[in-house]
C-alpha cells in the first residue's frame, strides 16, 4: 500500500511541476494573448478569485442548484428524437463543471473579450459565467446557439437576469440552418467556445468557416477534444492549421490562439494537461 501511495504522490508532484513549468514557458514567450491565458490557468489552478468574482460564481451556482431540483421534461424535436429527459438529469450530464466554467469566466475577463460566441447554449451555465464576466462592460456581447427550445427558453430567462436583453442573442434551430446564417453576418468574434456538436467534420468546419471573420488575435476553446476518436482527429486538424499560432491541450479542453493571417504561425505548440 505504501509504495502505491508514494507512486501516486510522486506522479501528482511531477505533473504539477510540469504544468507550472509549461505555464512559465507560455508566459515567457512575450505573446500577450498567450501570457493572459497562462495567467488564467494559474488563477484557476490556485482558485485565486476576488470576492466580487466569487459572488458572481455563486449567483450562477444558485441557478445550477435550481436546475438540479427541476424535474420538468425536455424533448428534442429539432433532432427528431423521441427521447425525453428531465432538466435535472441534463444539468448533471451536460452542463460545464464549475472549474471549467470559472476558467471561461477568467478568459472573458482577462482578455477583455467584446464579441463572444458560444456554440452549445444547453441550460445556460457556461453562458451565465461568460455574461457575468462581461456584466460591467456594456460594449461586450454574447451570441449563443442551440437547437433545443427548452434550453433556449430557460437560458434566456437566466441571461436576462444578468445583462440587458440586447447584449445577448440565442440562435435557436438546427446548426445546419443557423450556422450558415451566423457566418453570413461575417461575425468578428474574439472569444469562441465550441461545444455544440461533438463530431469531427462539423467541428473542423466551424473553425474553418469562422476563421476568416474572427478578430486577430482571437482565442478558440474546443470542448471534449478527447471524447471520441473523431474529436481527437478534429483537434489535431485544428491545432495543426497554419493559422493556429499556439495550441494548448488541457485534455478536456483544447485552446487555439490565432494571431496573424493565414500562414503566419510563428509560435509554438503547447501540450498542457491539468488534472482537476
Amino acid at each position: 500500500m505504501l509504495p502505491k501511495k508514494i507512486s501516486k504522490h510522486t506522479t501528482i508532484l511531477t505533473r504539477r511541476l510540469r504544468e507550472r513549468a509549461t505555464r512559465q514557458e507560455m508566459a515567457a514567450t512575450g505573446d500577450p494573448t498567450l501570457r493572459t491565458i497562462a495567467r488564467c490557468l494559474d488563477l484557476a489552478h490556485r482558485d485565486d478569485f476576488t470576492a466580487a468574482q466569487r459572488e458572481a460564481f455563486e449567483r450562477v451556482e444558485d441557478y445550477r442548484r435550481e436546475l438540479l431540483s427541476n424535474h420538468e421534461l425536455i424533448n428534442y424535436p429539432v433532432f427528431n428524437l423521441p427521447e425525453t429527459a428531465t432538466v435535472s438529469s441534463e444539468c448533471k450530464r451536460a452542463t460545464s463543471p464549475p472549474i471549467w466554467a470559472r476558467f471561461l469566466f477568467l478568459l472573458a475577463t482577462e482578455l477583455g473579450a467584446e464579441r463572444i460566441l458560444e456554440m452549445g447554449t444547453n441550460l445556460g451555465i457556461s453562458g451565465s459565467y461568460l455574461l457575468e464576466a462581461i456584466r460591467d462592460r456594456p460594449e461586450a456581447t454574447l451570441t449563443t446557439m442551440d437547437g433545443v427550445p427548452k434550453y433556449a427558453e430557460m437560458a434566456g430567462k437566466q441571461f436576462a437576469g444578468i445583462v440587458e436583453p440586447d447584449r445577448f442573442e440565442i440562435l435557436l434551430g438546427n446548426y445546419d440552418d443557423t450556422f450558415p446564417e451566423l457566418v453570413g453576418r461575417a461575425p468578428d468574434f474574439d472569444l469562441l467556445f465550441i461545444d455544440g456538436n461533438h463530431r469531427e467534420g462539423p467541428t473542423v468546419d466551424y473553425f474553418e468557416e469562422l476563421l476568416p471573420h474572427a478578430r486577430r488575435p482571437s482565442v478558440w476553446v474546443f470542448d471534449d477534444i478527447n471524447w471520441t476518436p473523431g474529436m481527437v482527429r478534429a483537434w489535431e486538424k485544428i491545432r495543426s492549421a497554419p493559422e493556429a499560432t499556439y495550441s494548448i491541450d488541457l485534455y478536456k479542453l483544447g485552446i487555439v490562439v490565432v494571431n496573424g493571417g493565414s500562414g503566419e504561425s510563428s509560435g509554438g505548440r503547447y501540450g498542457l494537461h491539468l488534472s482537476y
